[in-house]
């Protein structure tokens, strides 16, 4: 499945990842306080969405992904 990139962040409802494992992804971390923060968190080309495969299902952690966004 080919994914959309988007510069708009996504709300993520913590009910596992929805996009492709592949998928290379920019997120933002329930310990981000801002966009700015997760903006600085992030490398330019994201990063595949199954190397953060333990922050998509919410368990109130900070490492918890909140927002995403698909770079490629």
């Amino acid at each position: 499945m080919a994914e959309q990139a988007s510069s708009d962040w996504i709300k993520h409802n913590g009910a596992g990842c929805p996009v492709s494992d592949l998928a290379r992804v920019q997120v933002w971390f329930r310990f981000d306080r801002d966009a700015r923060a997760a903006e600085r968190s992030n490398h330019v080309d994201g990063v595949p969405a199954y190397g953060l495969r333990d922050c998509w299902t919410h368990q109130e952690a900070g490492s918890d992904i909140m927002k995403y966004r698909v770079v490629a």
